[in-house]
């Protein structure tokens, strides 16, 4: 009970903290013991529901997913924003509807069947899945170079921790310690900070992607002068940071292209 009252007094000290700034959420799901062999079939038959549930009633501004590549745990990474927690609420129906009204609207019964078939098989794949869903601050949340092309199997690194004390003091710490002068340089691409909102999860996670796993080691391995301020940064996060923390390194494998409304795979053409 303790830990409880300690987590939602936190929770309540970083919406007070972000009062002033808009928010918006992202919902979370882990897919747990896919094996190697059954990876290629999971990510087809994600893509063809995927495409299956897209509409302009769904309330998703974006959806992507990635590949488990380095680190503990699970495969796949399912990533949904949305602008509110109500349109995260509704979207759940939404996407279903959406796929029970393609497959209602199929002529030929056995195509109908095996589209069934198909759909009790991914659905499969969630068993014993986890999720949660995380908050997102517009000044940390997402920072990118120009003119990025995500339709490529780019790398993001996370990492996830807990704070003795401010969630925001410690995101924003970590966004201008490593993410803004890395994306300001252009050895990074893209980063962002995200917090804890409801379910299971870490108090601050924080990510960045790299157009390539060795754009990402020669970032870690390269030794650049930092400014003071990010000195100073750096110490806060640190000072902020309790018990063990978790790093994972994902690969892109695709995401919803709104513009065109499918799942787009990474890479050309695809």
């Amino acid at each position: 009970m303790k830990k409880l009252f300690i987590t939602l007094s936190l929770l309540l000290c970083f919406v007070l903290a972000n009062a002033q700034n808009s928010m918006t959420f992202e919902s979370v799901t882990y897919i747990n013991g896919v094996g190697a062999s059954d990876v290629p079939r999971f990510i087809e038959l994600h893509k063809k529901f995927a495409d299956m549930a897209v509409g302009e009633n769904r309330k998703a501004t974006g959806e992507w997913l990635f590949r488990h590549w380095y680190g503990s745990g699970h495969t796949f990474v399912l990533y949904d924003q949305y602008n509110t927690m109500e349109d995260y609420m509704a979207d759940s129906d939404l996407y279903l509807k959406n796929v029970k009204a393609k497959i209602d609207a199929m002529k030929d019964e056995s195509e109908k069947e095996a589209i069934k078939k198909d759909w009790s098989e991914y659905r499969a794949f969630s068993d014993g899945h986890t999720d949660e869903v995380r908050a997102i601050a517009t000044d940390t949340g997402f920072l990118t170079t120009a003119d990025v092309n995500f339709d490529v199997p780019f790398v993001m690194v996370l990492g996830r921790y807990n704070s003795s004390g401010s969630w925001t003091k410690m995101g924003n710490a970590f966004f201008d310690w490593r993410i803004k002068p890395e994306v300001d340089a252009g050895t990074s691409i893209a980063g962002g900070v995200s917090y804890h909102y409801m379910g299971s999860g870490p108090e601050v996670e924080v990510w960045q992607c790299y157009n390539s796993l060795v754009d990402f080691a020669t970032a870690v391995t390269t030794t650049t002068a930092q400014t003071d301020a990010a000195k100073e940064s750096s110490k806060t996060f640190w000072s902020l940071v309790t018990g063990a923390h978790e790093d994972q390194i994902y690969m892109h494998i695709g995401h919803v292209d709104l513009e065109k409304g499918v799942f787009d795979l990474a890479g050309p053409n695809k």
